[in-house]
């Protein structure tokens, strides 16, 4: 299953780190050769890269909303000191099947 992440993927990566908290010069170099290790079996875009770290648990880094939308966002989550996944969090009865443009993004740190 490992693969490369498709443009939009990383795109939404890129805007996602482009925010200021501690530790995301770490999480920019490893996205640098991040792949994706799953996917969500909904079918919503929700992604999980690969590795094995062993690591249990995971925090969410930045939140984004997306705008012209009725409150579906996305965050960026790690697992330790980790790139995790991207997970989609839709609130409408359908989700859609590729992340959004990442310029209708607006990204947050988690406090």
């Amino acid at each position: 299953m490992p693969r490369p992440l498709t443009d939009r993927e990383r795109s939404v990566l890129d805007a996602l780190l482009a925010a200021e908290f501690d530790g995301v010069a770490d999480l920019r170099e490893q996205a640098k050769t991040v792949v994706v290790g799953g996917i969500c079996g909904c079918g919503c875009p929700s992604i999980d890269f690969d590795h094995s770290t062993g690591e249990r648990g995971t925090w969410v880094r930045v939140n984004a909303g997306i705008r012209d939308s009725h409150g579906d966002g996305l965050f960026l989550y790690t697992m330790g000191p980790w790139l995790g996944g991207i997970e989609y969090v839709g609130v409408g009865e359908t989700d859609p099947r590729e992340f959004p443009d990442s310029s209708l993004l607006t990204v947050t740190p988690a406090s």
